[in-house]
C-alpha cells in the first residue's frame, strides 16, 4: 500500500465516503428518535387536516385497502381508522368488503377496501384547489423544533484521526485537515478557495461523515395550516440497515450535504410556494440542517456574493433562521443547525470584504498538487481501474501536454484522463494502457485547444487570506 503523501488535496475515485451505516452493532438509535404515536393527540395535527389528507390519498389512488391508506399517510392504523370512520359517516367514502389478507392481531377494518363516493370526490376537488399535498403526513413545527434542540445539544467530538479516515480517499495536507477539523468541531463556517478541480466539493461530502450519527428528519412540516416539504431525495440519503421503531412521518438519513453551485438563486434560500400544488418547499439551508450547506463556485451565481452572505449572516450568528409563510400571514423561526461551507476558484479578494472574513472564521487554500503528488494520484487511479501504471508514461504526458503550454497540474486530471482512456480503449476494442499513442489520443480530446484564461481563477500560488 502506498504511503499517503502530506501534499495537496485531490479526489481519488473509489467508494463513496458515506457508505452503508455500520457501527459493528446490530442496531444504533440516534440521539433523537421520534416515538410512534398511538393517538390523534400525539400527532399534533388537527383532525380536519388528517381527514382531508386521507381523502386526497384515496382520491388519487382509487380503490385502496385501509392498511395502505395508513401506510401512505405514515399514520398508525388507529388514527387512520378514526379518520376513515368519520369520512364514511359523512358519506365521503365507503367500503367494498374485504380484499386483503387479515393477519393475526390485525384490525378487521385494515383489510377492507375503501373507495371515494361522488360526494367525496366533490369535496376532494375543493380541498385540492387549496392544497394538493397527498404524501406522508407532516410533523408539527413544534415537534421539529424539539428534535433540533436535541440535535444542537449533541456535541460529538471530532478527532483528527476520524477526519483523516473520512478524507482517506483524498490526498490531504495536514494543515488543511487541522483547519477543516477545527471548523467542524466548532460548527463554524468554512471558506475553501483555490484552483478548480482539486477536490473542494469532495471535502464537503467527506466532512458530513464525522458530524455524527444519522439523523431523523420529517417528510414535511405543518406550520399554521400550511405544509412545507422538507425531505428531498436529491439531498437526503436514506439509511439502510436494521429497522428502528419510530414515527413513520420521519425518515432516518445520513448527515446531508446540500450542494448549491452557480445555478443558486435567491429564492432557493426562502420558502418556495408552488401555486399549482398549494404547498411550500423548504429552503436549501433548512434541508441541510444537521449536515453541511455547501455553496460551490461562490461568486459565479446570478445573485451577487454579498446578497448570499447577507441572507445567511444572521442565521449564521444567531443559530436561527426566519421563514415567511406568506399564505398564513406569519413568519416563523426555525433552527439553523448546518455548517456553511463556501468554496470558490475565483480571487477571494474580489469577492469578500473584511466583514465577511470576520464572520467566516476559518479559511483554507486548496492548492494544486505538486509533481510527486500528481504522480502518486495517477498511480492510485490506475490501480483502481486495473491499468498498469508507468512513471515513464506520465512523464511523457507532462512533457508533451503540460510543459509546452504551461498547463497547471490539477488533482482531477489523473482520474479524468484514465477514465477517458478506459472508455476509448473499450470503444476501439483494445486493452487500456498508458501508451504514448493512447495518451496523445486522450489528451487531445480532453484538453482540446481551449485555453482558459488564467485571470479568471486562482493559480497554485494564490495568496493566503488572513
Amino acid at each position: 500500500m502506498n504511503p499517503q503523501p502530506s501534499g495537496r488535496i485531490t479526489q481519488f475515485p473509489g467508494e463513496h465516503p458515506r457508505g452503508r451505516w455500520s457501527t459493528g452493532r446490530s442496531k444504533v438509535v440516534p440521539g433523537f428518535c421520534p416515538p410512534q404515536p398511538t393517538s390523534l393527540d400525539e400527532l399534533g395535527l388537527p383532525f380536519s387536516f388528517v381527514c382531508e389528507l386521507i381523502l386526497k390519498i384515496m382520491y388519487f389512488n382509487g380503490n385502496i385497502l385501509g392498511r395502505d391508506v395508513a401506510a401512505r399517510a405514515c399514520f398508525p392504523w388507529s388514527v387512520a381508522a378514526e379518520a376513515l370512520n368519520f369520512l364514511a359517516s359523512e358519506g365521503y367514502c365507503a367500503t367494498t368488503g374485504i380484499r386483503g389478507s387479515h393477519g393475526a392481531g390485525a384490525d378487521f377494518a385494515e383489510s377492507l377496501q375503501y373507495l371515494v363516493t361522488n360526494a367525496g370526490r366533490e369535496r376532494a376537488r375543493e380541498i385540492l384547489e387549496l392544497n394538493q399535498y397527498s404524501g406522508p403526513a407532516p410533523v408539527h413545527l413544534d415537534d421539529y423544533l424539539d428534535s433540533a434542540r436535541a440535535l444542537s445539544d449533541e456535541s460529538p467530538t471530532i478527532s483528527a484521526e476520524d477526519l483523516k479516515q473520512a478524507l482517506n480517499h483524498l490526498v490531504v495536507p495536514a494543515h488543511l485537515i487541522e483547519v477543516v477539523g477545527t471548523a467542524l468541531t466548532g460548527r463554524q463556517a468554512l471558506f475553501l478557495y483555490g484552483p478548480p478541480g482539486n477536490g473542494k466539493s469532495s471535502i464537503a461530502d467527506a466532512c458530513a461523515t464525522v458530524l455524527g450519527d444519522p439523523i431523523f428528519i420529517p417528510h414535511a412540516l405543518y406550520v399554521h395550516g400550511e405544509v412545507i416539504r422538507l425531505f428531498d431525495p436529491v439531498h437526503h440519503r436514506l439509511v439502510s440497515g436494521p429497522p428502528i421503531a419510530h414515527d413513520r412521518r420521519w425518515v432516518l438519513v445520513y448527515r446531508p450535504v446540500v450542494h448549491a453551485g452557480g445555478e443558486l438563486k435567491g429564492n432557493e434560500l426562502e420558502l418556495a410556494f408552488d401555486r399549482s400544488l398549494g404547498f411550500y418547499e423548504a429552503p436549501l439551508q433548512l434541508k441541510a440542517n444537521g449536515g453541511i450547506f455547501h455553496v460551490d463556485d461562490f461568486g459565479r451565481q446570478m445573485i451577487p456574493p454579498r446578497q448570499i452572505l447577507n441572507r445567511l449572516i444572521v442565521p449564521l450568528e444567531s443559530g436561527l433562521d426566519y421563514l415567511n409563510v406568506a399564505r398564513a400571514g406569519t413568519t416563523v423561526s426555525v433552527p439553523y443547525a448546518t455548517v456553511l461551507l463556501l468554496s470558490t476558484n475565483l480571487d477571494p479578494g474580489e469577492l469578500v470584504d473584511e466583514a465577511f472574513l470576520r464572520r467566516v472564521r476559518y479559511k483554507a487554500l486548496v492548492p494544486d498538487p505538486t509533481l510527486d503528488e500528481f504522480k502518486t494520484i495517477f498511480e492510485r487511479v490506475c490501480q483502481s481501474r486495473a491499468v498498469h501504471y508507468s512513471d515513464t508514461a506520465v512523464e511523457y504526458l507532462l512533457k508533451m501536454h503540460y510543459e509546452p503550454v504551461g498547463r497547471p497540474l490539477r488533482g482531477c486530471h489523473p482520474r479524468d484522463i484514465v477514465e477517458q482512456m478506459v472508455a476509448t480503449a473499450r470503444y476501439l476494442g483494445a486493452r487500456p494502457e498508458l501508451s504514448q499513442e493512447m495518451i496523445d489520443k486522450v489528451a487531445k480530446a480532453y484538453f482540446s485547444d481551449i485555453r482558459p484564461s488564467s485571470s479568471q481563477h486562482l493559480g497554485g500560488n494564490a495568496r493566503t487570506l488572513s
